[in-house]
Order: C-alpha cells, then sequence, then structure tokens
C-alpha cells in the first residue's frame, strides 16, 4: 500500500482572521463608498503617520501601519513560522537592535510564546535552519474585530543579518497558543514582499504567492519589522 501523501501546510493549516478594525497607531479603512475617493487619499496620509509614529519605524518596514487580516495556523500544529524578506541595504547597520511583531487573537486566552527567528537565503528561499533564534512573549494581545493589532519590540541585540537577503519571522506553537495571528497589511498601495510558511506536518517552505489557497490572493506584507543598532 502506498502512503498517504504528505498534506500541504498552506492548504489545510494555514488560518486567516478575517476583518479586523481600528486600533491604535494603526490606520483606519474608509467605510462609505460616497467617501471613498477623498477617504482613498486620507488614508495615505494617515497610514504614513502611523507608521511613522509605531515602534522600529526607524528601521525596515514593509507595512503601511495598517491591518486588515492576521495569518495564523490550526491548533492541531505544533510548530508554525512565518518569515518576510529582508535587505541588508534596508538598515543602517547589519546590526540589530529590536524587531516589532504584530499580533492578533481571537480566543479568550490573551498571552503568547513565540520566537522570532532569522534564515539566510538557500536559492529563493529561506535556509532549513535559522541561523539566530530569539525567545518572546507578547501578553494583553488585542481581540477580534474590535482592536487591529499591536506591535510587540523584541530586543535582538547580538543578532547580525547576512549581507544581502535573508528573512526574519516568527515561530511559535499553535497547539499551546491556539487562534493568534500575525498581523497581516493588504492594501494595494503597499508593495507586495515575499513572505514564506513552513509547518511541522510540512517543514518545507513554501512562499505564499505559490499557495492555491485564495486566503492569501491579497496578500502585501506582514506587519514584522527590524530595526538596526544606532
Amino acid at each position: 500500500m502506498r502512503p498517504d501523501p504528505p498534506i500541504p501546510a498552506l492548504a489545510l493549516s494555514s488560518i486567516v482572521l478575517l476583518v479586523v478594525g481600528c486600533g491604535q497607531n494603526m490606520a483606519s479603512k474608509p467605510t462609505s463608498s460616497g467617501d471613498a475617493a477623498s477617504a482613498e487619499t486620507d488614508q495615505g496620509a494617515i497610514a504614513a503617520a502611523a507608521a511613522s509614529a509605531s515602534p522600529c519605524s526607524g528601521g525596515a518596514v514593509k507595512d503601511d501601519g495598517s491591518v486588515e487580516t492576521g495569518y495564523g495556523y490550526v491548533p492541531s500544529a505544533t510548530m508554525g513560522q512565518y518569515v518576510q524578506e529582508f535587505h541588508s541595504d534596508e538598515l543602517e547597520s547589519r546590526e540589530l537592535a529590536r524587531v516589532c511583531v504584530c499580533w492578533l487573537r481571537s480566543r479568550s486566552d490573551d498571552a503568547l510564546d513565540f520566537e522570532v527567528v532569522f534564515y539566510q537565503q538557500q536559492g529563493d528561499r529561506p535556509a532549513p535552519t535559522p541561523y539566530a533564534q530569539v525567545a518572546a512573549t507578547a501578553a494583553e494581545v488585542p481581540k477580534g474585530v474590535d482592536e487591529a493589532g499591536r506591535l510587540y519590540e523584541v530586543d535582538v541585540t547580538g543578532v547580525t543579518v547576512p549581507e544581502g537577503t535573508s528573512y526574519i519571522g516568527v515561530r511559535w506553537d499553535p497547539s499551546a497558543d491556539d487562534l493568534f495571528f500575525v498581523c497581516t497589511d493588504t492594501s494595494e498601495q503597499t508593495g507586495y514582499v515575499n513572505v514564506f510558511s513552513s509547518e511541522d506536518r510540512s517543514p518545507a517552505w513554501t512562499n505564499i504567492k505559490d499557495s492555491k489557497d485564495s486566503i492569501f490572493r491579497p496578500h502585501r506584507a506582514i506587519l514584522v519589522r527590524a530595526q538596526a543598532s544606532e
């Protein structure tokens, strides 16, 4: 008997938190179609101001400060990670000071243990294992549609990114901390940034742009930011 084929990570294990509202340091979205034209202009200014005032704003920021949804994993997964592409030229120094990560949740537990993970590039994707990882905790994570996520600063002093392209993101145990989500920016004005996913039942990296799952089609960037040492 032939063994069952491996389960594709992005087909069955990844989940998203649907539309979220406005929160502190995050940009709001126009809700009235009649005001859409003027609101679109205002939205760009609001988003730019929010991004510049929020954590790690002086570093490499891929998002526009808004949060439309979040990426997570089903609770049956015991390890899940999302990492975003960065380039050393985007930073004032290759020596990092902090990484800022935005989180959301949809359950009653409001605290999450996670790791900030750092991967070198291998081919056109992250290497199989990280060259650095830093443990962190996010407390009082905002819940559901009434908040728009919260950015958490993680001290990563001592981590030096390689020259050129590398990947920075988060790794956690969805079976222990279930239904937490990495904040996601899907604004059309935000430039597309490569994000890769990996989980315990399908550990090979998958670029979410190659996923057949429609939940990733609006993707632009995740709210993971990096700031160099001064």
